[in-house]
């Protein structure tokens, strides 16, 4: 087999695996994200509104000593600061999941990557990578593997090149 034909090859497996990634991505994705963000709009409700404040003081005076009391009132702090960007998260998942146009949705999940905090950009980047390692190895890496490998070509190969 020539390195032409093999790298075509390789091309158009991975533009099939993308396509039905994606199209299952969609189906999940109409599924559960409304699902998800009446679950975190709910989250929000709870934690800024008097319901909040009610299981803290519960909790807070239930357990003797002021150690719950800093870790309920830290966790609340925290749930202000990413309940927002997880709301978000979600509405741009369910909307590019409503696009119809491949190419255009396709535009759309990059334009949202690009915008995405740079540790989701790191997730989506390394999952993509051991995903298509493990697909384009017709079944010989497992998922572990290819997560594996991946993460040691790029820290090894790719980083070590620059």
């Amino acid at each position: 087999m020539s390195l032409k034909s093999f790298v075509t090859n390789v091309w158009k497996k991975l533009i099939t695996f993308v396509k039905k990634t994606y199209k299952k991505v969609d189906e999940l994705a109409n599924k559960f994200c409304p699902i998800a963000i009446n679950i975190v709009e709910a989250m929000k409700k709870v934690n800024e509104g008097t319901v909040g404040d009610v299981i803290e003081f519960i909790v807070t005076t239930a357990i003797p000593g002021n150690k719950d009391d800093i870790v309920v009132k830290a966790l609340r702090g925290k749930l202000k600061l990413i309940l927002p960007k997880i709301i978000t998260q979600l509405t741009i998942v369910n909307s590019i999941a409503e696009i119809e146009d491949e190419n255009e949705k396709l535009k759309a999940i990059l334009a949202a990557v690009n915008i995405s905090p740079d540790e989701t950009k790191n997730a989506l980047y390394h999952s993509f990578g051991a995903l298509a390692l493990e697909k384009l190895s017709d079944g010989k890496l497992t998922w572990s593997e290819a997560v594996q490998l991946t993460e040691w070509w790029y820290l090894n190969i790719y980083k070590a090149g620059k």
